[in-house]
């Protein structure tokens, strides 16, 4: 039961970060507003690796990281750039197709196959997608699927679920290769260093935009840090596809956050297709 509300924690979290940041920096670039989670939340990784105790570290730990942290960095930019152009409600929802990217690269990596379950629960995740743009169907029966293609955040928070559906597998291993708070911290911290100095040397970023509010800033690095600590706690205790499926609970918290603060439209049919979706996730990652 721990794992399940840490599970459902880290979708609360997930949710709640994107909506913070939207709603507190939407004067910023989308490359100010994907750095400023991270760099703020990196004194908190610093002071818990003061206190934990460093773990043996596998030999699997650094060739891993390696192939994970530009995956890792590219899902990040394109996340928050998905949130800054596009609504809520129409971007975070599309993370439930992770666990659909996961039976595919499980197939691909793992010599897993797709049972019935797992085709069931794509097919719930794919009506979901397409009963939150089901007011687009005025412009005919496909009017919904073409409104996911052009809505860019849409079509980002796709790729970025995809990529997800990689570094889930990779993380798994980077944590069993040392331990779920000094993997997280230390993950945190590497591709927080390389994806500022990317950014800042490109002049993507600017540290001056990034900076000016740090009060607010450190609440969206807290936010960011809790929800590492429970993903990475969790998915310590039970296999990555349970973990992963109940964190895309945070679709239904996103659309929630979409009608409350930004007062988004057409909540009803991102609402219930989101909790399709979501539903489509479970049968996935529990009978898939």
């Amino acid at each position: 039961m721990i794992w399940f509300l840490l599970s459902l924690g880290a979708a609360f979290f997930l949710a709640t970060n994107s909506a913070y940041v939207k709603r507190f920096f939407p004067d910023v670039s989308p490359w100010d507003l994907a750095l400023i989670p991270i760099i703020y939340a990196m004194p908190f990784c610093v002071v818990t690796l003061l206190f934990i105790d460093i773990p043996p570290i596998g030999p699997g730990f650094v060739p891993t990281l390696a192939w994970v942290l530009p995956l890792i960095m590219a899902a990040i930019v394109l996340h928050f750039r998905a949130i800054h152009v596009s609504p809520l409600s129409l971007t975070l929802p599309f993370l439930s197709f992770t666990p659909v990217f996961v039976l595919f690269t499980g197939d691909l990596i793992l010599n897993e196959q797709i049972n019935s379950n797992g085709i069931t629960g794509i097919l719930l995740v794919v009506a979901g997608g397409y009963i939150i743009n089901l007011d687009a169907v005025r412009n005919g029966f496909l009017g919904p699927l073409k409104a996911i293609w052009h809505e860019p955040g849409s079509v980002m928070m796709l790729i970025v679920a995809a990529l997800y559906g990689l570094t889930s597998v990779g993380g798994k291993v980077i944590i069993l290769e040392s331990s779920p708070l000094f993997a997280g911290t230390v993950l945190l911290c590497v591709y927080g260093i390389f994806l500022t100095l990317i950014l800042v040397v490109t002049s993507k970023a600017s540290l001056k935009a990034i900076l000016r509010k740090p009060l607010l800033g450190f609440g969206a690095g807290l936010i960011l840090f809790l929800e590492l600590i429970c993903h990475n706690l969790t998915i310590s205790m039970v296999t990555a596809a349970y973990m992963i499926t109940i964190k895309r609970m945070a679709g239904i918290f996103s659309v929630l956050y979409g009608w409350l603060l930004f007062r988004e439209q057409g909540i009803r049919y991102r609402l219930l297709g989101t909790a399709i979706m979501t539903a489509g996730a479970v049968v996935i990652g529990l009978f898939g």
